[in-house]
């Protein structure tokens, strides 16, 4: 398809599993819809969560570029990114990049539609010690830059258009809140599916999450202890699905081994899509404590099994559950215990949570998201030939 309209999208910022879901729904999405272009994600070579989108099921107009795995590290991906990416967008005949992380790059020569999807940077609970507040300064400023340069500027919630557009005191030229989805094969079993009876389920709770300090697996462990004093809940366990750094793994760990609950904390890692799935459909209850979150696609998909959540109260969590799940103060173990508490022994709240959940997830759609997204990527790449052909938009499976 030498002549078709080539859209690129950086995907060299992709570091978490919920990063890997936005890009590949967006990637497989776009060219779904769009099968007169050619779409390109770029990835590093030798990452492995990178690797994983080999073994996507994607259009046949969809291909993977792959960086030098020299490319990594931080600054050397900055200097591939204003060297050999762009002399290779050039060649390529790209006629525009969409970045995933609210940011732009000096002298691209075509122009740029970036989607910021990172609240983190301006989120001062979420930083561990100086290395990560130097990182977070170079970040705003990198955002700074990507909202004044921007052809277009995405967000994935109304929560952080607000909270980095206030940071900064100013706003994008073109900008618009591109919410994150479901499939629609998950829409359809919040729709039809009949969940796993409360009484039938796992005294279980699990988190699906990348490990980290500012996701606060921590005050859950501590919230696991004391429920399992409470008579009914003495063999609570909590599962913890995600990567993690070996040094957070071990905290964890330690963690749970003082407080006694070192047998009933399991963290998996990074697991198969069906055990996420399982542990979605017959835990008791989804939490995430999380102090840093622009959408929280974990929680949604955990609605669409009848699972009640239980979320912090911050962040994107109201604008995107809103009255469908438990909301708790941020990082106050002592709400969260009681909220938690109530979940796991009034079968009254529990259905309530899982039936308004069943209907919340259904108005997430990645469907909806690609079609608003065209709206503003068509006329970036009309310079590059007609966009009549076009099909409809048709959810991934």
């Amino acid at each position: 398809m030498p002549d078709s309209p080539h859209l690129v999208i950086n995907g060299l910022s992709i570091g978490s599993g919920g990063g890997y879901t936005v890009a590949r729904e967006l990637f497989r999405g776009i060219g779904a819809a769009r099968p007169s272009w050619r779409v390109t994600l770029e990835l590093l070579k030798g990452y492995p969560l990178h690797h994983e989108f080999e073994g996507e099921d994607l259009p046949d107009n969809c291909t993977l570029h792959w960086a030098p795995e020299a490319a990594r590290p931080r600054m050397a991906r900055l200097r591939y990114e204003r060297g050999e990416f762009l002399r290779w967008l050039a060649q390529s005949k790209a006629a525009a990049v969409m970045m995933l992380n609210g940011q732009t790059i000096p002298g691209c020569p075509v122009p740029v539609f970036s989607h910021n999807q990172d609240p983190w940077p301006y989120r001062p609970e979420a930083w561990n010690g100086w290395k990560e507040r130097a990182i977070a300064f170079v970040k705003r400023r990198e955002h700074r830059r990507g909202m004044r340069g921007a052809a277009v500027y995405g967000w994935t919630s109304s929560y952080l258009r607000e909270l980095i557009c206030a940071h900064h005191g100013i706003r994008p030229r073109v900008d618009d809140v591109f919410y994150n989805g479901l499939p629609e094969s998950w829409i359809d079993r919040a729709r039809t599916a009949t969940p796993v009876a409360m009484a039938d389920r796992v005294k279980t709770l699990v988190t699906v999450s990348n490990v980290s300090v500012y996701k606060r697996q921590d005050l859950v462990i501590r919230a696991l202890a004391e429920l399992r004093k409470r008579p009914g809940l003495e063999d609570l366990r909590y599962c913890i699905l995600g990567h993690g750094d070996a040094p957070e793994i071990e905290r964890l760990r330690s963690l749970a081994a003082s407080l006694g609950v070192q047998d009933a904390v399991d963290l998996e890692g990074r697991v198969p899509q069906a055990r996420v799935e399982e542990a979605m459909a017959t835990s008791r209850a989804f939490v995430l404590m999380s102090v840093c979150e622009s959408f929280g696609i974990p929680a949604i998909e955990a609605m669409t099994f009848g699972t009640p959540v239980v979320v912090s109260d911050c962040c994107a969590h109201p604008e995107v559950c809103a009255d469908a799940a438990a909301l708790v103060r941020e990082d106050d173990l002592a709400h969260l215990v009681e909220s938690l508490a109530r979940v796991l022994t009034d079968d009254a709240e529990s259905e309530t949570l899982a039936r308004k959940g069943l209907a919340r997830a259904q108005e997430f759609k990645w469907s909806t998201t690609v079609e608003k997204m065209l709206t503003r990527l068509d006329p970036l790449l009309e310079r590059s030939g007609s966009v009549a052909t076009k099909a409809p938009v048709a959810a991934a499976p």
